[in-house]
């Protein structure tokens, strides 16, 4: 609490409509009684004075997602070394008076895979998309999960910058070359996402029934692709987990004491 007023936090997004952060942290923040409110702030342009404003109003932390992860970056005081590798920070926090960036997108993946019992470790994955959560996702399947190779598949492979080891760069009609030998595919893009819930990112023909599917999209919570993919005998994972996951260690960064439990997220995007 700040002078014992309400503190703010809140998430950077454009759209912000579809976003389901503020349910997710407000039964957070009400189950461990801290006086304070998260609300979505549509940045649209306007990022700059978002942030400045942000700074001037002395609001406690927020996340940030689409299209801002790596816009962002420049507007910050100091960015974490996983946020240094890939570009991307989905959430911002205050220490020693400096305004920091992080990403949490990896770790909240690895952690809804692994409670979903898809193996990472020694696999080979190919990921659709090359924006600030592909670029975190790339970095924690390759560097903190032990994947055996990635394959990113993107319409903008040119302008990836996070180089690593087992790492290659795709454009994104070539994955019909490289299906064979998949044994995770993540969709790291917005398509499907509400309200185009009718778009898949990738031809139903790319998947057979040995490919593990895992879609970081969370609404709808079960997308199109995840739908063809389950007809075919894939396993499937939806980006609710992630969603939450990624939301607790947000919350303990502005929140250093504090215990945020899953199952109170979960049950708030149930209600």
């Amino acid at each position: 609490m700040i002078n014992g007023k309400t503190e703010i936090l809140g998430i950077f997004a454009c759209p912000v409509e579809h976003t389901k952060s503020p349910a997710i942290q407000n039964a957070l923040l009400k189950n461990c009684g801290i006086n304070a409110v998260y609300v979505p702030f549509h940045a649209e342009k306007n990022l700059k004075e978002a942030v400045e404003g942000f700074r001037a109003m002395g609001f406690k932390g927020a996340n940030v997602t689409i299209p801002f992860k790596e816009q962002i970056v420049p507007f910050l005081d100091y960015i974490s070394p996983t946020s240094k590798a890939t570009g991307s920070v989905n959430t911002i926090y205050w220490q020693d008076g400096k305004l920091c960036g992080t990403s949490t997108d990896g770790l909240g993946a690895l952690r809804n895979l692994e409670e979903a019992g898809i193996e990472i470790k020694g696999k080979n994955i190919a990921m659709l998309g090359s924006g600030g959560a592909a670029k975190a996702l790339a970095y924690a399947f390759l560097k903190e999960g032990g994947a055996a190779s990635l394959k990113i598949f993107s319409i903008e492979a040119d302008k990836w910058t996070l180089h690593l080891e087992n790492l290659s760069l795709h454009n994104y009609d070539e994955i019909k070359n490289h299906k064979d030998g998949i044994d995770l595919l993540c969709n790291a893009t917005p398509i499907g996402m509400y309200p185009n819930i009718n778009q898949s990112p990738i031809d139903k023909s790319i998947l057979s029934k040995n490919i593990a599917v895992f879609d970081i999209v969370y609404n709808p919570l079960k997308t199109k692709l995840l739908q063809e993919a389950e007809e075919i005998g894939c396993k499937t994972l939806g980006g609710i987990g992630m969603l939450i996951h990624q939301g607790l260690e947000s919350f303990k960064l502005w929140f250093p004491n504090s215990k945020p439990d899953f199952k109170v997220a979960l049950e708030a995007l149930n209600e």
